[in-house]
């Protein structure tokens, strides 16, 4: 009996620790509501898992974004800072075809604040 109880303790134990030990994602991550829905309305469409063109999904893949390590997550972060900074996201060629996937202002202050905040959360 007292090596049954020890050994449901052992596996007890380890259970509890078991998610110190596996590779996660930073899990700081945080999207926010609008932020998800501007990205969901303009950028997903070539940022994720089903995109058929590989450039913009290499870049920045938004469905593995979260599960990424935090050194990774930041990286990409300080990236889509510098993408809105410039203004070069969603590329010209695309708005000429699709001009309603333009950012407004507002949408491009919001995603960059977020991706600020977001940086300096998953640095620590």
């Amino acid at each position: 009996m007292k090596k049954c109880i020890t050994v449901t303790l052992f596996l007890f134990c380890g259970l509890l620790l078991l998610p110190a030990f596996t590779a996660e994602g930073g899990g700081k991550l945080k999207i926010p509501k609008k932020v998800d829905a501007v990205f969901q309305a303009k950028c997903y469409g070539c940022h994720n898992n089903e995109s058929k063109n590989n450039r913009p999904k290499d870049k920045l893949n938004w469905d593995t974004l979260p599960s990424l390590p935090a050194d990774q997550q930041a990286e990409k972060l300080a990236a889509i800072q510098k993408v809105l900074e410039k203004g070069s996201m969603p590329p010209d060629r695309f708005l000429e075809k699709q001009p309603d996937k333009k950012l407004t202002d507002k949408e491009t202050a919001n995603m960059k604040k977020w991706a600020v905040k977001m940086a300096k959360r998953v640095s620590k």
